[in-house]
């Protein structure tokens, strides 16, 4: 989540000077939103399941995680807002999508509709990092492996520790909150 809202601080300054239009708060808050956006169905996971993730798999990252139905809403976007929302729309969630399809997790359905495959980058198949460009699963493989691999316990073993993720994630917040401070200059 924080690596989320960094890239969309970054890119709501990336848009800003491209476009050449001022660096407002709404800019910034509405980056950091749209890079977020992917992520609603987690209400929907802990409304249900009361948790996230684990070893069982819930709606997140399987009701609003398909980049190809993104596509029709940044048309929206560009139809309805323009180049400068548009721009910044499609960089915070193809970013959120990257990001979600390397490091921990199980990778995201990029090709739905027309697969039901989760893809995921430099993983194995049990999702541990390696040099393969690329991994996926059927449904039904993708059930099994988070059955077997899956950490119930994800959120303090990588977020509320001294993990190098958390501590990747948090330098990078605080990386692009540096370059907002210097671009607001």
């Amino acid at each position: 989540m924080t690596l989320d809202i960094g890239l969309g601080i970054l890119f709501s300054i990336l848009v800003s000077k491209i476009f050449n239009i001022e660096l407002t708060p709404q800019l910034i808050m509405i980056g950091a939103g749209f890079s977020l956006l992917p992520d609603l169905d987690v209400f929907v996971e802990l409304a249900k399941r009361g948790r996230i993730g684990g070893r069982v798999q819930g709606h997140h990252r399987e009701l609003t995680h398909f980049p190809l139905t993104f596509l029709i809403v940044a048309v929206l976007v560009y139809i309805y807002f323009g180049g400068v929302w548009f721009s910044l729309f499609s960089l915070t969630i193809l970013a959120h999508f990257l990001h979600d399809s390397f490091g921990m997790g199980w990778g995201i359905q990029w090709l739905w509709p027309f697969t039901n495959r989760a893809y995921k980058f430099f993983s194995n198949k049990d999702g541990s990092f390696s040099k393969n460009f690329i991994v996926s699963w059927k449904p039904n493989e993708l059930k099994e492996t988070i059955k077997k691999y899956g950490d119930d316990h994800w959120l303090r073993n990588y977020y509320l520790k001294l993990h190098p993720i958390a501590i990747f994630e948090f330098l990078f917040l605080v990386f692009s909150l540096i370059v907002l401070y210097i671009s607001l200059q």
